[in-house]
């Protein structure tokens, strides 16, 4: 068992009144956050009073419950630091700039990565400059009023595995070929000064709903990630489990068990080959849907895969349909395996596949012994960009959060 020293356990206590006034949007007292913490009074009175003067909580007035004198009222100040977000994903780079409450304040959409990872590093952070003139120019500044690149406090990274997140390496990232064995956080911490964590897109997404807490504290969450291929993640108690390599919930070549082709790992009917956005627009090609255009953008192409389903097109319809049956064939497994509270489908292509997706979908992953117990399949509220929001939420979790210590 590891040893806690008196300084990690006091900033531990910090994080954990952190976190109680944060999930209470309304604003908390201290002896709601005592009840809620299992803390002393005085050891939350001292804490509150720490957070308060950092800037990072402020008194909204007081409250009248029962007896005694009003109660006052704490409430984090959200714009007092900033966090990065940087999500590399095959289709487009994003970064995003976000409060304590992870909402974005500062967004640029980038490329494609490219075969030159040091250019596309630089153009992160020349995006980085580009955004701090931005909210300079709109009279940002720092919680004690000096510039506002002081209430930066560092860089979150998403990318697809596989990685040394610990090392912060991308070892081979999946339709990423120039960025194998890219020391990424290291490059990044050189070319913007501000300390980085790297992760997984899954379970940073997964970080991104934890960390906006839309749902009780305890339960288990099943995160379902649709990108350029098919991931998962999943958290229990509010902490996103890993693995021992954070490369737990690679789904790809998870049996369906539909009639299906045989996949080049050996086995038939694999979750990738219906779920992959190139088997996709692969498939919409051969059968004549979309034109065989090499430099169209996935997004794009597959905009009008199902554009053509909506209007609709059989063919078209069948393509997204089969797609949201693999996808509830694998989740009937998954829920066996995890038995969730709560399944959450998100990722930069789920808006685009989800009206013709999740009937198929959910029928399937709520079959009669699929493991349901009442399992609820719902849609991120995140957006697209919940890879990007998801990455900062890495580094917002490791520096406010108990569940990053």
């Amino acid at each position: 068992m590891r040893g806690s020293t008196m300084p990690d356990i006091g900033v531990r206590n910090e994080m954990v009144v952190l976190q109680a006034i944060r999930r209470t949007p309304a604003g908390i007292s201290q002896t709601e956050i005592v009840r809620r913490s299992g803390l002393s009074r005085q050891a939350v009175s001292q804490i509150t009073r720490r957070l308060i003067e950092r800037g990072l909580v402020g008194t909204h007035g007081t409250r009248v419950s029962g007896r005694g004198k009003p109660s006052t009222i704490l409430r984090i100040a959200p714009h007092a630091q900033l966090t990065v977000g940087v999500h590399l994903d095959p289709a487009h780079i994003t970064v995003v700039i976000v409060d304590v409450l992870a909402q974005v304040v500062a967004k640029r959409s980038l490329g494609a990565p490219t075969e030159l990872p040091q250019q596309d590093i630089a153009a992160i952070a020349e995006a980085l400059t580009q955004m701090m003139d931005e909210l300079r120019g709109q009279g940002w500044t720092a919680a004690d009023g000096g510039d506002v690149v002081g209430a930066l406090s560092g860089i979150g990274i998403a990318a697809p595995g596989g990685m040394d997140a610990a090392a912060g390496i991308l070892l081979e990232p999946p339709w990423l070929p120039g960025w194998r064995h890219v020391a990424l956080v290291e490059h990044l911490v050189e070319a913007t000064g501000l300390p980085a964590v790297l992760d997984k897109d899954t379970n940073a997404a997964l970080t991104a709903e934890v960390w906006a807490g839309a749902f009780p504290a305890d339960e288990t969450i099943l995160y379902i990630y649709v990108g350029a291929g098919v991931g998962s993640a999943v958290a229990g108690g509010g902490v996103v489990h890993r693995g021992s390599t954070t490369q737990a919930g690679e789904i790809g070549h998870l049996p369906t068990g539909l009639d299906g082709p045989e996949c080049q790992c050996g086995r038939r009917a694999c979750l990738g080959l219906y779920t992959d956005a190139s088997a996709i627009l692969r498939s919409a090609q051969e059968q004549g849907l979309i034109p065989g255009d090499p430099t169209a953008r996935v997004a794009d192409a597959l905009a009008e895969v199902v554009a053509r389903g909506q209007a609709g097109q059989e063919q078209a319809r069948e393509l997204i349909a089969r797609h949201g049956r693999a996808l509830g064939e694998a989740l009937r497994t998954l829920i066996g395996v995890h038995d969730p509270h709560r399944i959450i489908i998100g990722g930069p292509y789920w808006g685009l596949l989800e009206n013709l997706a999740l009937p198929e979908l959910s029928e399937r992953a709520l079959r009669a012994g699929g493991g349901d117990h009442g399992v609820r399949i719902t849609s991120s509220t995140l957006g697209d960009d919940v890879g990007a929001i998801g990455a900062a939420s890495l580094f917002l979790e490791r520096t406010l959060s108990p569940a990053g210590r």
